[in-house]
């Protein structure tokens, strides 16, 4: 078969994953898919990943990719993670629409601490703040969605609030 047409195949047999990230954010929800769910459970929903780690095969990777979204497989090929460190410019590809982007807008700056928390307290969400030993604040939801902050232009006497939000994810 020719490459446009192997391609072309490739399309119809994947569908999009609606994300709308303010109801991610409160609920813990990614669209359609759940933790726990297998490879094959992913692909059965028509949801094949766009890429995953160079030198590996789709079946051994234990990262796949949607744009610069990861999901991190555990040892039985079970998703257990969702994560992005592009939180600036976060992309789901060609498979991933994002809506209701919350506090994120792209290209404009990652959300600092205190602008995060100050939004969580308005959606009335519990959460815990962890400063962990690598330089890092986290702050975790008890749905499973964390974010991490950092201290910005590597300065880590900056004040913590102004500390910028450099990964999200869940697990």
């Amino acid at each position: 078969m020719h490459k446009h047409v192997v391609a072309h195949l490739r399309k119809m047999n994947r569908i999009k994953l609606n994300l709308d990230f303010l109801e991610f954010i409160k609920t813990g929800k990614f669209g359609f898919l759940k933790l726990g769910e297998t490879k094959t459970e992913i692909e059965n929903q028509c949801f094949p990943p766009e890429d995953w780690i160079n030198g590996k095969s789709k079946q051994t990777s234990k990262i796949w990719r949607y744009g610069n979204i990861e999901f991190h497989f555990n040892e039985r090929n079970k998703l257990n993670g969702i994560f992005t460190d592009y939180v600036s410019e976060i992309s789901g590809g060609e498979s991933i629409s994002i809506s209701n982007w919350w506090i994120l807008s792209n290209n404009k700056g990652s959300p600092s601490l205190l602008s995060t928390i100050k939004e969580l307290n308005s959606l009335n969400l519990n959460y815990t703040k962890t400063a962990l030993n690598v330089g890092c604040i986290e702050l975790k939801l008890s749905n499973g969605v964390y974010f991490s902050f950092d201290h910005p232009n590597e300065n880590p006497s900056e004040e913590q609030n102004n500390w910028t939000m450099t990964v999200i994810g869940k697990k």
